[in-house]
């Protein structure tokens, strides 16, 4: 029986690695993921190559040269919002010019103004555990457009799968969560395309 159960376990978690997740999810969750490059070295990478920017910080690369990253091809953009000092306004703006992934690491904007920004053509990665949202913020969220929600927080397990069923990327930090075996197996179960589970 127990080996049944690992095996199930082994199965779940191989499932959900498969979950579609942004391109530059992990890469701008990393510390040192920051770049000395100008947008100029960028853009002629860009031309034979992949190229993953994240914005984590507020530096010499302001809202006219990031619009310019994300009319480029091959550009992946990440930006947080808690370590820049864009406005809704300029959110707005930048996701018209070309989709990006905004890590909400910060409760500096509203749930509305969220909303405007991923309607505009942003990808949202919301950080449980600093974002400031409700689970009502989270379901009026997903009702306007699907996002990945990092769960680097203890939620609980009756609200993540609640949140998986409402169409949310749901990446279980499993170490941060607070979550047993029991509990990933009972958000993963009927959910497993949404599901992720990372340690």
């Amino acid at each position: 029986m127990k080996f049944f159960i690992l095996l199930f376990l082994s199965y779940v978690l191989n499932a959900t690695a498969l979950a579609a997740l942004p391109p530059q999810y992990s890469e701008c969750l990393r510390e040192n993921s920051g770049t000395n490059m100008s947008v100029a070295d960028l853009k002629d990478i860009a031309r034979i190559s992949k190229v993953t920017y994240c914005q984590n910080q507020v530096g010499l690369v302001g809202k006219p040269e990031t619009l310019e990253l994300l009319r480029s091809p091959n550009i992946q953009v990440g930006i947080s919002l808690g370590k820049t000092t864009y406005s809704v306004t300029d959110f707005v703006d930048l996701a018209r010019a070309g989709s990006f992934v905004l890590y909400v690491d910060s409760p500096r904007l509203t749930r509305e103004n969220l909303i405007s920004i991923a309607r505009a053509g942003a990808e949202l990665v919301v950080m449980s555990a600093s974002a400031g949202l409700t689970r009502a913020d989270y379901m009026a969220l997903a009702a306007a457009k699907p996002f990945v929600l990092n769960v680097n927080s203890t939620l609980l397990r009756t609200d993540l799968r609640d949140f998986a069923a409402a169409g949310i990327q749901v990446v279980i930090r499993s170490a941060q969560s607070g979550l047993s075996r029991a509990d990933i197996l009972e958000v993963a179960m009927g959910n497993s395309e949404r599901v992720t589970i990372m340690p």
